[in-house]
């Protein structure tokens, strides 16, 4: 779309997904050798809090973009200005001199030389940084074609001006430069005459700068302001190639856009898709979604009954409009597509000639455990229940968890890779647990992101540490069974995903987890914790720490051996009163409380 001139609107429903998008665009720019000398017409839209925007998406993101030109439109100090500056000190140099000799009453008065070098290198500097931002972020179209080139003429003349200028064999003689061809001259002295030629030649460039200088004055058509609002509507005008979240998509309803893209379509609500949809100008629309993947997030069961979850997406399947399955896989280690790939998309998705390469095998960490795909089993691992009792979390995991990250860091620090990590938790307590343990650590060289299943859609990062958190004798895993949300969790690895689990539990959980344990062991990418030494040490101190824990809870006062579920018997025949809530995260399965209760010994 870009090449052929298409006005294009991308949009995602999170910001990760947009900032996924738009830094896969800009590396397709950038690796195949398009245009990347200037990026003007592709423009990112965002919330500067939420989107935390870094590295190259910063050369696209409008706050960013704004902030740079607001120097080269500023009437005080921005194009126009050092234009008109430079013009007339190659057209008024001596005179402006001779005026500066006047206004000075006292001090040293400099050379003709020294005066003029210094007023060139100042005003050349700024020109020049100013028009490598334009050149930049400002597009081709806007500059137009003929100007874009006279910009890139009169850099490279000044340059070469700059360049003779700076020789140290001339002196003063630099005037007859700025009086060649005036009509005025100074005195022929030997010296003069001995760098007649270089003066020649400095000023028929002088004179050649000159001309281009006012041929741009009068035809170069930017912006001159200091209004930031301006300057943004004025990159969101002149953009062709847009991304922004369906809510951000709001503020480009003046722009003219021919095509909308709509990637995690399948996320969407119908409500939100209308958005960009109603821009006035739109041709073509083009929804991108999984509908094996999770859908819009609706928590009132009225609302669910009514389809208010529903997707434009799973509306337009429902009605039998034409679907094209994208079958190609650009992500995944071959190791970690197989079982998403048989489980989910019945084996129609193939891997990419770039998985399959050598350079997508990545071993960060010794040994087979630490593979591009493993499932590691552990145990000793034990669920309990938050504060209020309505998630949960499993301690073990997290201290293993960060016990991987140290090893990373560790691993990667040597040789300083920038390698992205995240943690994936199915449940808001385990986040929290693993950030609280984390606290403000750092890991560089690592990035390491730790949210929800949700956070993660979207996304993704070169190595993916799952912890499933269950670990009970029952073989419940409540929603975690939930195929879509499994997906999503298994898919978001470029070259490992490290699976953290209880095997006995998720085996006779009767899930779509039952399969991946088999297919682990099948596959032989099962893996016994206590295996690894590192991490054998830290199960046990954390076994040890969890005993104390224990010892110092069951005291007299202690009403129940489970935290989370107290029951109350008034007297015989009085109802019983059970509490807190009766789910867990999101969607928890009741089954979990009652098998709770069951299992509770009242005195």
């Amino acid at each position: 779309m870009r090449e052929i001139k298409h006005s294009t609107l991308t949009c995602a429903p999170t910001n990760l997904a947009v900032k996924q998008v738009a830094s896969r665009f800009l590396r397709l720019i950038k690796e195949h050798s398009f245009d990347a000398s200037c990026l003007g017409d592709v423009l990112l839209l965002g919330n500067k809090e939420r989107m935390c925007v870094d590295g190259d998406l910063k050369e696209i993101y409008l706050h960013d973009r704004v902030r740079k030109l607001l120097g080269c439109f500023a009437p005080l100090t921005g194009w126009r200005h050092r234009l008109s500056s430079l013009s007339d000190l190659f057209e008024n140099g001596y005179s402006q001199y001779l005026q500066y000799l006047q206004d000075q009453e006292e001090g040293d008065k400099p050379s003709f030389f020294s005066y003029t070098r210094k007023r060139f290198v100042i005003i050349y500097t700024d020109l020049r940084r100013c028009f490598k931002e334009l050149l930049f972020h400002v597009p081709k179209s806007s500059i137009l074609e003929v100007n874009y080139n006279n910009i890139l003429s009169i850099l490279e003349m000044l340059e070469d001006f700059n360049s003779m200028f700076q020789r140290k064999n001339i002196g003063d003689e630099v005037k007859e430069v700025f009086l060649y061809n005036t009509g005025e001259s100074g005195s022929r002295n030997s010296s003069v005459v001995k760098h007649w030629k270089t003066i020649i030649t400095l000023g028929k460039l002088r004179l050649k700068c000159l001309e281009q200088l006012n041929k741009l004055l009068s035809c170069l058509k930017l912006p001159t302001t200091s209004s930031k609002r301006i300057i943004r509507d004025f990159c969101i005008e002149s953009a062709s190639i847009i991304f922004c979240t369906i809510s951000s998509s709001s503020k480009v309803t003046n722009k003219k856009l021919e095509l909308l893209v709509v990637d995690e379509a399948a996320q969407l609500k119908e409500c939100e898709t209308l958005i960009p949809l109603r821009l006035p100008a739109l041709k073509h629309g083009i929804l991108i979604g999984d509908e094996c993947q999770l859908p819009a997030t609706v928590k009132s069961k009225v609302c669910t009954d009514a389809l208010f979850g529903r997707s434009l997406f799973e509306r337009l399947s429902a009605l039998g409009h034409e679907k094209h399955l994208l079958n190609m896989q650009y992500r995944m280690h071959p190791s970690i597509s197989i079982f998403p790939n048989i489980s989910f998309y019945d084996g129609k998705i193939s891997d990419a000639p770039c998985v399959m390469q050598k350079e997508h095998q990545k071993k960060y960490l010794p040994g087979s455990i630490f593979g591009p795909y493993s499932f590691i089993n552990i145990e000793e691992g034990r669920e309990d229940f938050d504060e209020l009792g309505r998630s949960r979390k499993n301690l073990v995991e997290v201290v293993i968890i960060e016990e991987i990250l140290r090893n990373l860091q560790r691993a990667c620090s040597k040789p300083k890779k920038k390698v992205t990590v995240g943690v994936i938790c199915p449940y808001t307590a385990q986040v929290l647990a693993i950030q609280e343990r984390l606290g403000k650590m750092k890991f560089d060289p690592l990035q390491v992101k730790i949210n929800s299943v949700d956070g993660f859609q979207g996304g993704e990062e070169d190595i993916i540490i799952l912890s499933t958190v269950r670990s009970n004798s029952d073989g419940l895993v409540g929603f975690l069974s939930n195929r879509q949300r499994t997906n999503v969790s298994l898919t978001r690895a470029r070259y490992c995903l490290w699976i953290l689990g209880n095997a006995k539990t998720l085996s006779s959980s009767g899930s779509i987890w039952a399969d991946l344990v088999r297919d682990a062991k099948d596959r032989r990418c099962f893996f016994n914790a206590n295996r690894d030494k590192a991490i054998s040490c830290v199960i046990a101190k954390q076994k040890s720490d969890l005993s104390k824990v224990e010892v110092k809870k069951n005291t007299p006062s202690t009403s129940s051996r489970n935290s989370a579920v107290w029951v109350e018997v008034r007297s015989q025949g009085s109802p019983s009163c059970v509490s807190p809530d009766a789910g867990t995260d999101k969607k928890e399965d009741v089954e979990d409380i009652t098998t709770c209760l069951s299992n509770l010994k009242l005195n």
